[in-house]
């Protein structure tokens, strides 16, 4: 993991930024569950400015113990788990290229900063990756079991859903970062089953295209408080 500090960011970029989350602003409150809402308001994450992540930290390290970091691009999957276990969050430091605004092949600011952090206010949702991220590390030398943790991690904390008073909602940064994402998941397209851990560890992903797979949440307790089912299922599944 190579730290790195922030930097100025360039015009297009800006644009960029300034272009995703003015465009989402208009449709995220019917799309994305409120604790979402609660940490973009909290942390003032506006379309209008790029926030300085100093700033950012300084009101998430009060409120959860968390603390976002610049990194170059996507981290593996065993330096990210570690991070998380540590209360450390990586922040792609680049903004993805306005020419294509619904895809980056790495995680960029708008899926990271805009997209996981505001989540990251929450105490119970900051406790559960913390937790996940420290159980993940107990299975890092075990390439199969460890990669059933991140197929967990994907269709849940990136890509999952949740039952709502007012219906369906996106739970997962990955969709709540992605006007794209966002449409096609609340639509009729995607197969949407149930929170199963048996078929969430088993289910594979890709990172290229639209999620033609979805899991949904009945409540967020049932994803705080599944991890001691989950390490059970992943160690039954070896035998």
């Amino acid at each position: 993991m190579a730290i790195l500090k922030e930097r100025v960011f360039s015009n297009n970029e800006i644009e960029a930024w300034n272009t995703v989350l003015a465009t989402h602003e208009k449709t995220r409150k019917k799309q994305v569950v409120d604790i979402f809402h609660s940490g973009l308001t909290t942390l003032n994450i506006q379309a209008v400015i790029i926030p300085h992540l100093q700033e950012i930290n300084d009101t998430l390290k009060k409120k959860s113990g968390f603390k976002g970091v610049y990194v170059k691009g996507l981290e593996d999957g065993k330096s990210f788990y570690s991070m998380l276990a540590k209360r450390l969050f990586p922040i792609g430091n680049f903004i993805r290229n306005k020419s294509d605004l619904s895809y980056t092949p790495e995680p960029d600011m708008i899926h990271d900063l805009y997209g996981h952090i505001p989540f990251l206010i929450d105490i119970e949702y900051a406790e559960f990756c913390q937790k996940f991220g420290k159980t993940a590390c107990m299975f890092i030398n075990d390439d199969k079991k460890f990669h059933q943790f991140e197929r967990f991690f994907w269709f849940t904390i990136e890509f999952g859903l949740i039952k709502t008073v007012d219906g369906p909602r996106a739970f997962g940064a990955g969709i709540a970062s992605s006007i794209g994402e966002c449409e096609f998941s609340l639509s009729s397209k995607p197969e949407v089953i149930d929170f199963d851990i048996d078929k969430i560890i088993n289910q594979e992903f890709r990172i290229d295209q639209m999620q033609k797979r979805l899991f949904i949440l009945e409540s967020k307790a049932q994803l705080y408080e599944c991890i001691p089912e989950l390490v059970d299922k992943v160690n039954i599944s070896e035998k």
